[in-house]
């Protein structure tokens, strides 16, 4: 789990950190469009028409993705925060289900290319289809990195400890990890009573990774500075002449104000981390110490096996574009053999309710988008001809296609 691939210097800490996710999205979108591109050379298309395709689904993809999530976790996510429109727009938080980019990107990139660019919908649909499963394969490797879409647990029933793997490859990501805090409220696993706090609801939570971390960081440094500034205030008080009155005063708000830091750094992250440890007797660092040992059970890397059947599901489709006889049978049959795919993939995920039927979310539209691919087959097959209209083979101009000798 590595969810800052980097942290560039000199900036504020709210731009300064790199997300990894981010970055496998930046280049699975790069890698995308180069792909497609080069389909559309390939096939004598117009490349130009491939590249606006690319934007339209960058946009359409983000925010139909972050619509579908907040949709669906609006309650638990987003409605009883301080300002949920503004956890809304907070993207780097996290937050994107896969079905809502291609259920928002594939309408807008048919408007563009019936409407706007008049070219053959069914031909541009079919080079960017197999971009469309590429892209889902290196995103998914974000989603490693982040620690998000993780699997069902993998523990071999034989062990008496319940820790040894099932299976060679199963993984375990680190404390505080959104899989290990999932595990605890599931009763998959214990932790020891100083990692834990109680919040309003009497329900325990694990101490956040994050808070140890800048608590250990601080190593009571912030602690000790309050504390002499509150006794230097006290002492020059003390010391303060009883019949100067001014003085007295100045030297009574200083000793306030120092009492009221105090009080206010005790309700902050590193004051409360600094309390828990201090009522078991520990310091802020050996408490990350501790929590550093315990680790989620193991889990299936199901981010990964997407990524396989990322990578799998475009070539295979690419292979398809190139001997298909029909125009359009492409993308309906990705929407088939993802769907497929996905509701497998789902059986061995955790990190999504049953909300839907006994069926996650995403099983659920994969039913439908399973159908729809069906229908959509049946319909070109039955309906259509095999060439789509408009289609016309792009050619560079005499500029483009010699460049100019110097």
């Amino acid at each position: 789990m590595h969810p800052t691939m980097f942290t560039i210097p000199y900036l504020p800490d709210w731009l300064a950190d790199i997300k990894s996710y981010g970055v496998m999205m930046m280049i699975a979108f790069l890698t995308s469009i180069w792909m497609c591109c080069r389909r559309a050379m390939r096939s004598q298309a117009n490349p130009d028409v491939v590249l606006n395709l690319g934007f339209i689904a960058l946009v359409a993809g983000v925010l139909g993705a972050r619509i579908m999530f907040v949709w669906h976790y609006w309650d638990t996510r987003f409605a009883n925060t301080p300002s949920p429109w503004g956890a809304v727009l907070d993207i780097r938080a996290g937050g994107l289900e896969f079905w809502g980019g291609p259920l928002l990107t594939i309408p807008a990139m048919y408007v563009y290319l019936k409407y706007i660019a008049k070219v053959s919908v069914r031909w541009y649909l079919d080079m960017c289809a197999p971009a469309l499963a590429w892209g889902l394969a290196i995103t998914r490797v974000g989603c490693f990195l982040n620690g998000c879409c993780w699997g069902a647990t993998c523990v071999d029933e034989h062990d008496p400890a319940r820790e040894k793997a099932q299976i060679p490859w199963a993984v375990r990501f680190p404390y505080g990890s959104p899989a290990m805090i999932q595990q605890y409220h599931f009763g998959q696993l214990t932790l020891p009573k100083e990692l834990l706090v109680t919040g309003p609801s009497g329900e325990t939570y694990p101490l956040a990774h994050e808070y140890l971390k800048a608590a250990a960081e601080d190593n009571g440094a912030t602690h000790t500075k309050l504390m002499s500034t509150v006794t230097a205030a006290r002492k020059a008080l003390d010391t303060t002449d009883p019949k100067d009155g001014d003085a007295q005063k100045r030297n009574r708000e200083t000793l306030e104000a120092a009492n009221r830091a105090m009080r206010n750094h005790d309700n902050t992250v590193v004051g409360m981390i600094e309390a828990q440890a201090s009522k078991y007797s520990l310091t802020p660092r050996e408490l990350l110490t501790l929590a550093e040992h315990y680790r989620s059970k193991p889990v299936h890397p199901a981010q990964l096996y997407e990524t396989i059947s990322g990578v799998l599901l475009c070539w295979l489709l690419s292979i398809m574009f190139y001997y298909r006889r029909r125009h359009g049978v492409v993308l309906p049959w990705f929407l088939i053999l993802y769907s497929i795919s996905r509701i497998t993939l789902e059986a061995i995920r955790q990190d999504n309710p049953l909300d839907v039927g006994g069926l996650t979310i995403s099983q659920a539209i994969s039913i439908g988008t399973f159908a729809a691919g069906v229908l959509g087959l049946l319909y070109l097959y039955k309906a259509l001809p095999l060439i789509g209209p408009g289609v016309e083979k792009f050619i560079f101009s005499e500029d483009e296609a010699q460049p100019a000798k110097r």
